[in-house]
């Protein structure tokens, strides 16, 4: 609410805007004021910037970099190229916001697929995942199924890795032929379609729930997001007394479902983080504050991940989102392991928004805490069991650590993968729409 009082009273104040001989400001210093003010409003390190004067006639985005928000993760040398406050133009702003908000869209059945190599055998290719929305589920593709056929094309042998990569080389309309539990079966035909990616996958590593989280999104193959993927996988492993979470390469995303997914593992009376954020109010002006999130703020009663033993997986890749994530989870569930390297250290949060001529704004506004005042922001949050570099490696102490906590209940055969989780690929992407809606926090 906050945040559109502002708004509202700088386009007041940038429509109002003249010069010195009454005349009406162009549109382009109008919008280097609406900028100026909103950074005013908002930055983080208001020490930073300047008077207005020392601006004028700029560029937009030169006033955004004069701010020199970079950095490039805890320990880093070198040259940083990670810049997180800056301005898009009008003519690219929509598309960002779309990249911000939303996964990918693809004209396509909705799967991804492996390729499976066994010596004296033709290649063969296996579903690794099957997208819940999508024409592959509702044709009733399973992830396990062997393809042998699209329509009459035989999809073994040199095929196999023809058809690995890309959905362009299937007809619009196809019938599969797969091997389910040794038998042969024609499924419904499919027809592609434009199928959102999701974020959450459910595996199984020697049998132990295997969940990756690839980035937490407003608007996924789920239209409610990641924090309702990863509810629905909660249910699926209901029961179970340990589970693995892969947030190696995860870079963060929105605040609200990180926040959120995090509420679900910890008790219900737990502080999760809190955040120092700048900003603007209507009757108190530039405003510091700090704001605290508790579990029961996003839940009405014990989250469905409590009862659960959680493994983290992490590496520097793992950045801000995920860390916030980790950080409520690990401060609140001491027993949780992390394994695998330092996350990326990123605790610094952005709001966007449009503009006075229809730019984007992406401005750092707050920095996030663990509730006893640490943070982990150009620290990282450390692994419990240190592995720098190596799946099996990685692999092998999450399976040891997660027999160590006890396994009460193994994942039904329906949703086991007998190998290792598939690194997942995307496939050939088309353009999208922006859907307009409320702004976001992000991180």
């Amino acid at each position: 609410m906050r945040f559109l009082i502002l708004l509202l009273s700088l386009l007041f104040i940038a429509c109002g805007e003249v010069g010195d001989s009454g005349a009406q400001l162009p549109d382009e210093e109008q919008e280097l004021r609406y900028n100026y003010q909103l950074l005013k409003a908002y930055f983080f390190h208001p020490e930073r910037i300047k008077e207005y004067s020392a601006y004028r006639g700029m560029k937009v985005d030169d006033m955004y970099e004069d701010l020199k928000d970079y950095f490039c993760g805890a320990g880093y040398t070198g040259n940083c190229w990670a810049r997180y406050t800056f301005y898009t133009v009008p003519e690219e702003a929509d598309k960002k916001i779309d990249q911000i908000e939303n996964t990918p869209k693809y004209y396509s059945f909705g799967f991804e697929r492996t390729v499976i190599q066994k010596e004296g055998s033709p290649d063969t290719l296996r579903v690794s995942a099957v997208y819940p929305i999508s024409p592959a589920s509702a044709a009733g593709l399973k992830k396990g199924d062997k393809l042998l056929l699209a329509n009459d094309v035989p999809l073994t042998g040199e095929n196999a890795v023809i058809y690995l990569n890309t959905d362009s080389l299937f007809e619009t309309l196809t019938r599969f032929t797969v091997l389910r539990d040794e038998q042969s079966m024609a499924l419904q035909n499919m027809q592609k379609a434009e199928v959102q990616r999701p974020t959450v996958f459910l595996d199984s590593l020697e049998e132990i729930p295997f969940i990756r989280v690839t980035e937490y999104k407003v608007s996924t193959n789920n239209p409610n997001g990641t924090y309702a993927e990863f509810k629905d996988v909660l249910q699926k492993i209901k029961g179970t007394r340990t589970a693995i979470m892969d947030l190696r390469g995860n870079p963060g995303g929105n605040i609200g479902h990180c926040t959120a997914m995090a509420a679900e593992l910890v008790p219900l009376n737990s502080e999760l983080v809190y955040d120092v954020e700048h900003y603007y109010d209507k009757q108190r002006g530039n405003v510091i504050d700090s704001i605290h999130y508790f579990a029961r703020d996003y839940l009405g009663s014990k989250g469905a991940g409590t009862d659960i033993n959680w493994i983290i997986l992490m590496n520097r890749g793992s950045a801000s989102c995920s860390e916030r994530f980790t950080a409520a989870v690990k401060y609140n569930r001491p027993e949780t392991i992390i394994i695998g390297g330092t996350s990326y250290g990123k605790g610094v949060g952005q709001i966007y928004t449009k503009t006075y001529l229809g730019g984007l704004a992406y401005i750092t506004f707050l920095q996030s805490f663990y509730p006893n005042g640490e943070t982990f922001h150009n620290i990282g949050i450390a692994p419990t069991v240190p592995i720098e570099s190596g799946d099996d490696a990685i692999y092998y102490a999450a399976v040891n650590a997660a027999q160590n906590f006890g396994l009460a209940k193994r994942l039904p055969t329906s949703i086991q993968l007998k190998k290792l989780p598939p690194e997942h690929k995307a496939e050939s992407t088309e353009p999208s729409m922006y859907k307009k809606g409320l702004f976001h926090q992000w991180e």
